[in-house]
């Protein structure tokens, strides 16, 4: 594309400053480029590198450019026809005939003149075949044969004419028996040998051409034959071969000069030479161009040829060409005339008809090539210039080659030049002119008074034409319309209409809905658009309805394809439920949600998966309990007998923990208390992440399988195949879950009745038993909580219906409903808020019956306060009302999880505030591990806030990193208090004696010897400083450390002198000796003389020692 581009501007330049030639030309604003697929480019002259080529393409050159109107460029030269042959067929280099690079292209060259392409008919077949799309088109001759013959200079036909009378332009006048011209010519021994090539470097050693001349003449002596059996001509000097005629006699030979290494005539003249005894010695030239100009002499040339036209030479005349005989290799007679064509490319019919007409009417005679050629060679002149002195001298002989400029071809048209338009009539042709037919036109036959033409006419509506040139339009395809004359090309049909008919110039309207997009081609391609779904049968008529949450709607969905799972059109225009989703086959679009992941596959209406059932999915057959890894499956007698014999370790566990939880308590903390307070804690924690599990927000995956595992300890019972024990009758099961609290209840009630019948050592207490009762419920008080609110828990479907979010089986308003709604309301007045109610109540009271003596009503609550510093004793009712407070948003709020999310989280931060501020728990490590654990449940519910809107990528690959993170921080705290648990166990010692853990206490407290020193010490100190300079030291003191001292008055009046008759207790707190056992004593502690000794070296000087220091209680 460079070496075009090149040219181009080359040509651009060069038309600048070229001169006119004939009168009355094309300016060269007038003149055009033929157009290809938006490409403009000139009309490209391949010019042959020979004389008669260069001066004939001038002629044609000037023609086309001043008299057509094309702008034209000159490319090659070729040094030969295949050269030619390759050019116009668009080879990329044509120069290279051993790779022209014909592939598929444009062709920038049209047109060449002079041709020889009859010596090539082998090579123009073969090129016929294999392209013959782009081979070139041969327009017939150009007025004149190609004629090849021995020659001689005209100066000696006039001198034998003079001289001899002979006739030297027929071969008879050259017979040696009658004859010697050889005085006309120089001798064989005036030539120069350097100037020759040897007979052995040329055809005369070609064996076939000499067998055929020994066959004709008969003459073997003028052959010799090699060793090998070949023939060859034999040259007695060895540049020169010598015919019967003067081979006796080498002076009577008259020399013949040929060229090519005697490729060029020297068979066909040794025969002709022997046949009629002419003394023609043939010799092949180094030089065949110059040396007959300066050597006197016969010699081979071929004419139309401005080589020798200097010699003005005279051909010889032979017998007429025999084709039959110069098959046979007989070439005694004239060689056969070539036809000189004219070739152009496929392309120029179409780029420009008018000039391959102007192509195919040219004629030239030979005696005005001829005289071209002198002129060039007696001027020196440009080819150009020389064709241009021929045009202006001859032009009667070339106007006839001009075709009629109105006569147009197909795909061309009649163009007012003036009117710049193309236009139906020629009668004025003074401006007209034909041209390829515009886009949006076509080629339309005009017949006139003047004979056949063409027009351009406008396509007509529903109709375009995107080429130019063409015959034709071509109607608008389906799908599309054009409502306008004359276009290039036709319009979709737009959004909401459609065409099913070729050549149409409207769409037409869809009756309701729209399409998928522009070009509809059917009433088919109409529906609704996409989030939207036909609810009508058939196409006719189209009723359009959203598609709620849930379904997914591509466009063109109906409710047939949703049904059927396909579509006419393809899978991509199938609507389908999406996965988790479910609607009835009876009426589709009313979807209903899944809770619980690979229930609803999704897809068509009615899909479950794993043989679920029901509305939504929620239920197995009878005789079968759902697996989430397997689906639902068939109930083995194991799961029953697993429940009959859960119950009766449920009934064997609640004796056990009557005896674990009542044994003796005191202000310390002992280790089964400890470990209580442990397995407690871990319980109440897991419950507040099952609660957390409940939320209505997507989980992650990585730790949905942990929320759902932590149902369990919600009373989830479903989850352990309670199915296959109570049946798919959704409100039995759960008035049975709803009942497990009353009837834990009343089981011990009856134990406790039962227990009169044992031995007095064995018999339950009141107290006791009622301690045991609050303990059970306090455990299960979320769970009992949640279950409660379970039946008030509606989530609403896309469709509107609520069903229980535990029960998603269940619609809200149902009888089955109202059922669970009774005894969940029941359980819910007289267990959750009946049992809280009872222990606020407790609460308020307990310090006064501790300061009353009442210490039996103290140890019938030892469930709520045992757990806790005797100064937050009320810290159990805030631990009990969590849970409800958790599950309530949730029941509340199903449906809008944000508010779920910050009312849970508020709670729990209200409540990690307060655990901070009053560090309720007796052992100092479970106060820091309970709020570690109620900081990463916070965070829990953080990482569920992130889930509540939909999020992707990097986003959701944080959150689900986020809750893996809090959740393992979690499972850490529950390993930290199991092996605190396991540590209380193996170390046998109370905590806050003499030997207890520094991990548990997270401090080493003194010896209670060396606080009751100190204590006695501070005391008489007290007592020796008056009551002014006491009230300034308390009023220099700073609120918090006010209140240090109330505290500490309180403890000492309630604790260390509880038989005074001290009535300033500024804080309320529960005495100690509240849950001391009746017979309890006191024992002096057992201190070491080590201890004592250092006890009193502690001791500030110049204080009174205590003879015997107060003892610190400890009840056994």
């Amino acid at each position: 594309m460079l070496a075009v581009a090149f040219v181009l501007v080359s040509f651009s330049l060069f038309q600048v400053g070229a001169p006119a030639c004939l009168p009355n030309p094309r300016s060269l604003s007038q003149r055009r480029n033929v157009t290809h697929d938006g490409e403009s480019y000139p009309i490209g002259l391949w010019v042959n590198d020979w004389d008669a080529a260069y001066v004939t393409s001038g002629v044609v050159h000037i023609l086309i450019e001043e008299l057509l109107g094309y702008n034209v460029i000159e490319t090659g030269p070729g040094p030969g026809t295949l050269n030619a042959f390759y050019a116009l067929m668009g080879c990329a280099r044509p120069l290279n005939l051993s790779d022209a690079g014909c592939g598929s292209g444009v062709t920038y060259n049209h047109i060449n003149v002079e041709q020889w392409s009859e010596d090539y008919a082998k090579e123009w077949s073969e090129i016929q075949a294999k392209y013959p799309s782009r081979a070139p088109l041969d327009l017939g001759s150009m007025g004149y044969d190609g004629a090849i013959s021995a020659y001689f200079p005209r100066s000696v036909l006039a001198e034998s004419h003079f001289q001899d009378g002979n006739v030297l332009e027929h071969y008879r006048g050259w017979n040696a028996s009658w004859s010697r011209n050889e005085k006309y010519f120089d001798t064989l021994d005036s030539i120069n040998r350097s100037q020759m090539h040897p007979c052995n470097e040329t055809r005369f050693m070609s064996p076939q051409p000499n067998e055929d001349y020994l066959r004709v003449t008969g003459d073997s002596e003028g052959l010799r034959a090699l060793a090998n059996g070949d023939l060859v001509s034999y040259c007695p000097d060895g540049y020169f071969w010598l015919p019967p005629a003067c081979r006796s006699d080498p002076a009577r030979c008259i020399p013949y000069l040929t060229g090519a290494l005697g490729w060029w005539g020297v068979d066909d003249m040794m025969q002709k030479a022997t046949a009629f005894h002419m003394p023609i010695a043939i010799g092949v030239a180094r030089n065949w161009a110059e040396m007959p100009l300066n050597v006197k002499s016969t010699f081979y040339w071929w004419v139309p040829d401005a080589t020798f036209l200097d010699l003005d030479p005279v051909g010889i005349t032979f017998p007429p060409y025999d084709f039959n005989a110069y098959m046979r290799g007989d070439k005694r007679t004239a060689a056969a005339s070539s036809a000189i064509t004219k070739l152009v490319s496929q392309d120029l019919s179409t780029l420009a008809p008018n000039v391959e007409e102007f192509i195919r009417g040219l004629r030239f005679n030979m005696n005005d090539v001829m005289d071209m050629m002198r002129d060039k060679k007696a001027t020196g002149d440009s080819h150009i210039d020389v064709a241009c002195r021929w045009l202006q001298s001859n032009p009667e002989s070339w106007a006839s080659w001009l075709p009629d400029k109105t006569k147009c071809f197909p795909g061309f048209g009649l163009y007012d030049t003036d009117r710049m338009e193309f236009v139906s009539s020629r009668n004025d042709s003074t401006f007209l002119e034909c041209r390829a037919c515009e886009s949006g036109r076509f080629s339309s036959r005009l017949d006139d008074k003047q004979g056949l033409t063409y027009e351009c006419r406008p396509c007509e509506p529903g109709s375009s034409q995107p080429s130019g040139a063409a015959l034709s339009c071509d109607p608008c395809q389906l799908g599309e319309y054009q409502n306008s004359s004359g276009s290039q090309s036709c319009l979709r049909c737009d959004i909401g209409f459609y065409q099913d008919r070729r050549g149409s110039p409207t769409c037409r309207q869809c009756p309701g809905g729209t399409t998928l997009g522009f070009g509809s081609v059917s009433l088919a391609d109409c529906g609704c658009k996409a989030g939207f779904i036909n609810v009508e049968s058939g196409i006719d008529n189209l009723s359009c309805v959203e598609c709620g949450e849930g379904l997914d709607c591509p466009a063109l969905a109906s409710r047939e394809s949703l049904l059927s799972g396909g579509s006419a059109l393809g899978e991509q225009f199938v609507p389908k439920l999406l996965e988790n989703f479910y609607s009835q086959a009876e009426d589709p679009l009313a979807v209903f949600r899944c809770m619980g992941d690979l229930r609803c596959p999704g897809g068509r209406p009615g899909s479950c998966a794993g043989g679920l059932q029901g509305t939504a999915c929620t239920f197995c057959q009878e005789g079968k309990t759902w697996d989430d890894e397997k689906g639902c499956t068939e109930c083995s007698p194991l799961q029953v007998l697993g429940w009959i014999a859960g119950v009766a370790m449920v009934c064997i566990g609640l004796i056990v923990a009557y005896y674990a939880l009542t044994s003796q308590n005191t202000a310390k903390a002992s280790v089964l208390f400890t470990t209580a307070c442990a397995f407690g804690m871990t319980i109440t924690a897991l419950q507040s992440v099952g609660i957390i599990g409940m939320m209505t927000v997507a989980l992650p995956e990585g730790i949905a399988g942990i929320y759902a595992f932590l149902q369990v300890f919600l009373l989830d019972i479903d989850s352990l195949g309670f199915s296959c024990l109570a049946g798919n009758v959704v409100p039995l099961r759960y008035v049975a879950s709803a009942s497990f609290f009353p009837a834990t209840v009343l089981y011990l009630l009856i134990c406790r009745k039962l227990s009169g019948l044992l031995p007095s050592k064995w018999r339950w207490e009141g107290s006791k038993t009622w301690s045991t009762i609050g303990a059970m419920l306090q455990v299960g008080f979320s769970t009992m909580s949640t279950i409660a609110l379970a039946p008030m828990t509606c989530f609403s479907h896309p469709n509107g219906v609520h069903s229980v979010l535990k029960y998603p089986g269940i619609q809200c308003g149902t009888m089955d409903h109202t059922v669970m709604v009774v005894a969940g309301v029941l359980l819910l007045l007289f267990g959750v808020l009946g049992f809280l109610s009872i222990c606020t109540y407790a609460v308020c009271v307990v310090p006064k019956w501790s300061s009353g003596g009442e210490h039996g009503k103290v140890k019938a609550f030892r469930f709520l306060l045992g757990r806790f510093r005797l100064d937050s004793w009320w810290f159990g009712v805030l631990l009990l009302a969590r849970g409800p407070l958790m599950s309530l948003p949730i029941a509340m709020a199903t449906d809008y999880p944000p508010v779920q999310v910050v009312s849970v989280m508020l709670v729990f931060l209200i409540f990690l505030i307060i655990e901070v501020r009053s560090w309720p728990w007796k052992v100092p490590l479970l106060n820091v591990l309970d709020g570690f654990i109620g900081l990463c449940i916070i965070l829990l519910v953080v990482s569920n806030a992130l889930q509540v809107d939909a999020v992707e990528g990097i986003m959701q690959q944080f959150a689900n990193t986020f809750s893996s993170c809090v959740m393992g921080l979690l499972g850490f705290s529950m390993l930290l208090l199991l092996i605190m648990t396991t540590a209380a166990l193996f170390y046998q010692a109370a905590l806050g004696g003499q030997q207890e853990l520094c991990m548990f206490n997270l401090q080493t407290l003194p010896s209670s010897v060396l606080v009751s020193t100190s204590l006695h010490t501070t005391a008489s100190q007290l007592v020796q400083m008056d009551g002014l300079e006491l009230q300034q030291v308390l009023n220099s003191l700073a609120i918090y450390d006010i209140n240090l001292l109330l505290n500490s008055m309180s403890l000492l009046a309630t604790e260390v002198t509880p038989s005074s008759d001290s009535t300033f207790h500024f804080k309320r707190r529960i005495r100690s000796s509240s849950f001391a056992a009746p017979s309890a004593r006191v024992a002096p502690p057992v201190v070491p003389e080590s201890k004592v000794s250092q006890a009193e070296a502690d001791v500030p000087s110049g204080s009174g020692r205590l003879t015997q220091a107060p003892v610190m209680h400890a009840y056994i």
